[in-house]
């Protein structure tokens, strides 16, 4: 049988730089390197975990790759296609293929729109029903997919609490019929009871509909246990990526050994020393130069200071991927 993966999505060097201007005098006071250099792929059906902290530039990322947000430079391959710099006609076709979950369910959703409305919106919009009878149909097998009675189409967001309006954000992504979805922090605002609930759907929609996801999290538990494929992000750059096995068991970066460090465990087994990072995470205005870890890493040599380390692998039987000059070092 053959082992061989369909890729869905290729990232080459996508990169992303704002530029901030004075609010009176309007000239660029600065520049902000959100995302730098990144690459990466994800074969279908597969999800790719994306974790880092606050500000690294995940949602960025995530949003480049809908073309929500323009990339500086690089290349966005999906489904075969270069999309980096379709024209809005062009996209209308590829958002039908790739669609996004927000991180809070409250500002989503219209609050002047009933759940029928925002449901029907994107399948009128695409031109997915030749009447209304089959729309109605569309609609209610989404409201089967996220497991929600009918009775809730005549209702308004506000009457929702925050895992039903989420199943809601969901049913609406799967409108359109999907087969990539950016799942920003997508369980980030609920409840734990509930983001266990959601985690779970998300799981089951992708067995059933064959999707493909970028999850974006800082949830480190939550990644493990959905993602096939993980990449560690910080300031802008992938430091290291493998299959969740893999990264979760061996890994090599500081900063990601750090990371993972904290994740909390009940099992005496697992118990390990946590690591304290030192300092402040640097400005993305301002990035060190060498390894932007190096300010904060214990780990760091001379070298580190001048030379930002090349993204390479590892050898071995996995694919395991880092950016460091003394990943095996103490």
């Amino acid at each position: 049988m053959s082992t061989h993966k369909e890729i869905l999505l290729e990232i080459q060097n996508l990169s992303k730089v704002f530029s901030l201007k004075h609010q009176l005098l309007g000239h660029t006071i600065g520049k902000v390197h959100a995302v730098n250099n990144v690459s990466f792929t994800i074969c279908k059906g597969e999800t790719l975990g994306l974790v880092g902290e606050s500000g690294c530039g995940k949602s960025t990322l995530g949003r480049m790759i809908l073309r929500l947000i323009e990339p500086t430079h690089g290349r966005i391959i999906f489904d075969g296609e270069d999309i980096t710099h379709y024209r809005t006609s062009a996209m209308r076709n590829i958002r039908r293929k790739m669609q996004i979950i927000f991180q809070d369910p409250y500002a989503a959703l219209n609050p002047r729109m009933s759940i029928q409305n925002i449901l029907e919106e994107p399948i009128k919009i695409h031109q997915l029903a030749n009447n209304k009878d089959a729309c109605i149909k569309r609609i209610y097998q989404l409201l089967d997919y996220v497991q929600l009675p009918k009775n809730v189409l005549c209702k308004y967001p506000h009457e929702f609490s925050g895992g039903q309006r989420q199943r809601i954000c969901i049913a609406r992504a799967l409108a359109v019929e999907p087969i990539f979805v950016v799942c920003d922090e997508a369980i980030a605002s609920l409840d734990v009871s509930i983001q266990a609930q959601v985690i779970n759907l998300l799981m089951d929609l992708q067995q059933a509909l064959g999707l493909t996801y970028l999850f974006i999290s800082h949830d480190l538990k939550v990644v493990e246990f959905i993602a096939d494929q993980v990449a560690v992000m910080y300031l802008g750059k992938i430091v290291e990526a493998a299959s969740a096995a893999e990264i979760y068991k061996n890994p090599k970066h500081p900063y990601t050994q750090a990371l993972f460090s904290a994740i909390p465990t009940i099992d005496p087994l697992r118990k390990k020393e946590r690591i304290m990072l030192q300092g402040d995470v640097p400005s993305p205005m301002d990035l060190p130069t060498g390894c932007h870890f190096h300010p904060r890493c214990w780990k760091a040599t001379e070298i580190c200071t001048k030379i930002y380390p090349p993204l390479a692998k590892k050898e071995g039987k996995e694919a395991h991927w880092f950016a460091c000059h003394h990943p095996e070092g103490n």
